[in-house]
């Protein structure tokens, strides 16, 4: 498990900044399009200052990220001349296959299918 903390004070309302700085939710997506997300806590907070001449507001965005790196496999089946045609089908719809191949002579045909198993 690995915790990623990301923060950005708000561009929103700044029209010299807007389109320049990615909003936070666009650099979380981007973030975690690759991870297994376990969980992620959102947190803001706006904070005022002012005095006789002059006012100011900020309003800061949090956000803790805690998550597995996606870790994938590369295996091989191999299915015998006597394997039926509905059960190699049935395998491969229930996987995500890379490569089909077969190898042989008409009386003795292996096929192995290459496929991704996710963790």
């Amino acid at each position: 498990m690995k915790v990623k903390i990301m923060h950005q004070v708000d561009w929103r309302g700044w029209n010299d900044r807007k389109g320049k700085v990615p909003l936070l939710e666009d650099q979380v997506n981007k973030f975690i399009a690759d991870k297994e997300v376990i969980n992620i806590k959102y947190s803001n907070s706006i904070s005022m200052a002012a005095n006789q001449e002059i006012s100011d507001t900020d309003h800061d965005e949090s956000v803790l990220i805690i998550y597995d790196d996606k870790s994938s496999k590369i295996k091989q089946k191999t299915f015998d001349e006597f394997t039926r045609d509905d059960e190699i089908n049935e395998f491969m719809k229930n996987h995500n296959v890379i490569k089909l191949e077969h190898f042989g002579d008409l009386d003795e045909v292996e096929t192995i299918i290459t496929y991704k198993e996710e963790k």
